[in-house]
């Protein structure tokens, strides 16, 4: 469907009107409270979670859709007509899809597609929803059957897809992230990962950061909803990396990987301590 010069002045109205309330909320919570502009850009984010996100007032970023999919919490076998559903961000489309990919033009497509894939049924799961093998094919525009040749070559490298079908066996160590932090911890470096979990090597950087950001503020005694807030990860993602924290934490593969963990921790939160005490986190413990 063609749009229309109205539909787009609608949609440029909308930024400018979040545009406009997220400054003027930013100004007067400095103001107001002493926070800082760290800690105010925060709590705009997280008032825009909760006020913003149902409303259709969230701007999507490029290469991201609103998708419904079935709620995760339904139960296995209930038909679909009858099952609640959930509007989820899916990201369709990222630079690093067509980073390192092989040679050969055939198993590029195939590790484009993998990647797209593993990225978005695990994006609707962090969100509370579950995508079938049908939206899959659907969203990547190919036959059901390659999605289930896709889910089982994935599967065969230790790595399952959590789709509607397979949630059952999903646990905190089978998803390319989950698995992509595990192979790191036991030794293998960020190279060896990529080529495991079938990603490039930035993507696993990113995983990687990210999870020894969550430890480092964890080890700081931040709660759950503050180290999501403050490494902007959703809850599922930090409580997926703080259970492979504690089950790996007392093991001695791991206490090799602590120096690694707290030098890019304090890099990057230097200030943390003045940020736990600060008025936005006791509002955060709060409502948490």
């Amino acid at each position: 469907m063609v749009k229309s010069n109205t539909d787009f002045q609608e949609k440029q109205a909308e930024r400018l009107k979040i545009k406009t309330i997220h400054q003027q909320m930013k100004v007067l919570a400095m103001k107001g409270t002493g926070m800082s502009s760290w800690e105010a850009d925060t709590l705009i984010e997280v008032i825009n979670d909760f006020y913003f996100n149902e409303t259709g007032l969230k701007q999507l970023i490029p290469g991201q859709m609103r998708y419904h999919c079935v709620k995760a919490d339904e139960p296995a076998g209930k038909p679909l007509n009858q099952c609640e559903m959930k509007t989820v961000v899916l990201t369709l489309f990222d630079d690093l899809d067509d980073k390192e990919l092989p040679f050969r033009e055939k198993d590029a497509s195939i590790a484009r597609r993998w990647r797209k894939l593993m990225r978005i049924t695990e994006e609707a799961r962090e969100q509370g929803g579950l995508l079938t093998q049908e939206d899959l094919a659907h969203l990547l525009m190919c036959d059901i059957r390659t999605i289930r040749r896709d889910i089982a070559a994935l599967k065969r490298d230790g790595i399952v897809v959590p789709t509607r079908g397979t949630i059952n066996d999903i646990g905190p160590g089978v998803t390319h992230k989950a698995i992509a932090i595990r192979l790191w911890i036991e030794g293998k470096e960020p190279t060896e990962v990529a080529k495991a979990i079938h990603h490039s090597l930035k993507a696993v950087e990113n995983y990687l950061q990210k999870f020894m950001r969550v430890v480092y503020l964890r080890r700081k005694n931040f709660t759950d909803f503050e180290v999501a807030r403050t490494v902007g990860i959703s809850l599922p993602a930090v409580r997926t990396f703080l259970e492979i924290y504690e089950e790996n934490k007392g093991k001695g593969l791991f206490k090799m990987r602590l120096e690694d963990i707290e030098l890019v921790g304090h890099e990057y939160y230097q200030a943390s301590d003045e940020k736990k005490d600060s008025p936005l986190l006791t509002l955060c413990r709060k409502g948490s």
